[in-house]
């Protein structure tokens, strides 16, 4: 029989929250954003740069390995719901879902930075990206294997590329 322990995981107290994300620039790319979790970082004198990442958790559909998966589609502005799992210590935050808001996004919050590509790359190393930033506004699939793409340029250009016969149907 395994023994029971009381740490934060078992037995600890469920510390839920809502906030609105205010950074989604993770540079070590662990799908993490920075949210300003209402009721526990309100202060105005906790800067963005100072919130503690969150884990957004994702759905089964997404392996979460890394390199493989897909990331949030969350923006800066949206509203989010989690928990901490380290509980009352509220210093690791987990992302459950999003939350309907009226707001606009990055037009009402400011942010250090952003990120606007969005990425999903699957076991085999295919990738399907789409670039939203304006001007580049662009779509590429990619075969993980035989270097092989479809990319769609902002400009309204369709780039095909194929290491074998291409057929239009």
């Amino acid at each position: 029989m395994f023994k029971r322990n009381d740490d934060q995981y078992v037995n600890g107290a469920f510390t839920w929250f809502i906030g609105s994300v205010e950074d989604i620039n993770d540079t070590e790319n662990l799908n993490r954003v920075k949210v300003r979790a209402y009721g526990y970082y309100d202060s105005e004198e906790i800067k963005t740069a100072d919130l503690p990442w969150a884990t957004v958790i994702m759905p089964v559909t997404s392996a979460s390995i890394k390199g493989n998966g897909g990331n949030h589609h969350l923006e800066v502005g949206s509203w989010v719901v989690g928990f901490f799992r380290d509980g009352p210590s509220a210093q690791d935050p987990m992302i459950m879902g999003s939350i309907a808001t009226q707001t606009n996004g990055t037009q009402d919050i400011p942010t250090e930075s952003s990120v606007d590509n969005k990425v999903y790359k699957s076991k085999a190393g295919h990738l399907i990206e789409i670039d939203n930033k304006d001007g580049k506004e662009e779509i590429r699939i990619t075969h993980g294997k035989k270097d092989s793409y479809i990319e769609m340029k902002s400009d309204g250009t369709i780039e095909i590329k194929s290491v074998k016969k291409t057929r239009i149907l």
